[in-house]
């Protein structure tokens, strides 16, 4: 009688046993298919959720002034990048005197710069090539124009027109030094007597 009772408690710590073992193992498989969690990494030099959320959220920006022909002329702020359409769209568009056409709606805008709208009829003022100071707008300016400019001649001048042809308009004067054959020395030269407005 005490054999039968020792056989069956045997017998339920060995099916407890194996219950155990078959789920043990029904647990590991589950666990090793089961895809790792991928690791998202938000920033790097350990900056913090906050900062990259805020950078995210609020683009660098630029300040431009538009007056003339236009509905709510005034002083703007754009993020950097933005066009002359969309300095319009913010500021109410053209009023009804206004030159839509003599306009190029698709250029880029630069910070600080003044964006005058002509009224229909009156003398479009040209792109300036002299800027503030009877500076060289390089921006605007004409490969005879920049030749004027100490170290600048025939070649450079159309160096800088390609450049800034290609990748649009120069953001600092500085960046004139991304032009071939332009280096700290000549920029040296030339950094008092250009502009980029």
């Amino acid at each position: 009688m005490m054999e039968d009772r020792v056989s069956l408690r045997e017998k339920i710590i060995l099916g407890i046993l194996v219950l155990l073992l078959i789920s043990g193992g029904v647990w590991r498989a589950v666990q090793f298919s089961a895809p790792e969690p991928e690791i998202i990494q938000i920033g790097q030099g350990g900056s913090s959720l906050e900062e990259e959320i805020s950078q995210v959220s609020e683009p660098e920006m630029i300040t431009v002034h538009l007056v003339g022909a236009v509905n709510n002329p005034g002083v703007y702020q754009l993020p950097v990048g933005s066009r002359v359409y969309e300095l319009l769209e913010i500021s109410g568009g053209f009023n009804n005197e206004a030159d839509q056409q003599a306009v190029n709606q698709a250029r880029p805008l630069l910070d600080g710069e003044q964006i005058y709208i002509n009224s229909i009829g009156e003398a479009a003022a040209p792109a300036s090539a002299v800027g503030a100071a009877n500076k060289i707008n390089i921006n605007q300016a004409s490969a005879q124009e920049l030749t004027s400019l100490p170290g600048i001649g025939d070649v450079r001048a159309n160096q800088i027109i390609s450049y800034r042809e290609e990748h649009g308009f120069f953001t600092s004067l500085d960046q004139i030094m991304d032009v071939s054959g332009i280096g700290e020395s000549t920029f040296e030269n030339i950094s008092d007597q250009i502009t980029i407005y």
